[in-house]
């Protein structure tokens, strides 16, 4: 009798402590260095004011794992998070060339006339995002289910990860760097249990990590930029 209460308390208290990990593992996502003023005001009403013409360089790799391509996805998810915020003009690069072969069709008389994209009107940038992933750590660190099984016959896993970014933003015309930052991202969750995703299909070479903590890094980490840029572009840039 004595050892089923106490087994029962041990599953009470455990149960109670991994009630208590849950509220304190919730995804971060901070910037380490670089700063400015808040943006939570203007992203609270729509906004139609002047825009900056921005496009994204590819990321580059700079962490000591490979998966794939992941310096594309993260170019594709950033450049998506930019557009999304309706705070820039938004250009295309990375498929320019499927443009430029419109035009060039359009050129060539085959296309029904009025109806051809005119050469010549490719909008310039004024600031160029560049980017490196430095950091990409799917299983930074976690518990096995292992643990707790033999105790109360609970079978649940924690799982940590972590990726970090470093951010410039760069004058076109003078090539000077206007802002440099570095972002961390960093999620949590426990094999089983619901938590926090944030909608919307991940960008190639992310498949592997859907649904995991390493989206949820992923996907902090790209909004802490994109607040970050918005934040520090300056007035000037932003044009009717």
């Amino acid at each position: 009798m004595k050892t089923s209460t106490a087994k029962t308390l041990l599953a009470a208290a455990l149960a109670a402590s991994l009630g208590a990990s849950c509220v304190s593992m919730q995804p971060t996502a901070t910037v380490t260095s670089g700063g400015g003023p808040g943006i939570a005001e203007a992203q609270a009403v729509p906004y139609n004011g002047p825009k900056a013409r921005i496009t994204v360089s590819k990321f580059t790799n700079k962490s000591a794992k490979g998966y794939g391509d992941i310096g594309e996805g993260m170019t594709d998810m950033l450049t998506t998070a930019l557009f999304n915020t309706n705070r820039f003009i938004v250009l295309e690069r990375g498929e320019l060339g499927e443009v430029l072969r419109e035009q060039d069709l359009a050129a060539s008389g085959r296309i029904k006339q009025g109806t051809e994209a005119p050469i010549g009107e490719i909008e310039g940038a004024e600031l160029l995002i560049v980017g490196a992933i430095t950091e990409f750590e799917p299983n930074a660190g976690g518990v096995g289910g292992g643990l707790l099984t033999g105790v109360v016959g609970l079978g649940v896993g924690m799982k940590t990860a972590h990726v970090a970014l470093d951010i410039r933003v760069i004058d076109a015309k003078t090539s000077r760097i206007l802002a440099a930052t570095s972002v961390e991202g960093k999620a949590q969750d426990i094999g089983g249990l619901g938590g926090l995703y944030v909608g919307g299909p991940l960008a190639v070479g992310f498949g592997a990590f859907q649904k995991t903590p390493m989206e949820k890094a992923i996907r902090l980490c790209l909004k802490t930029a994109v607040d970050f840029i918005a934040q520090q572009t300056p007035a000037q840039y932003y044009h009717n």
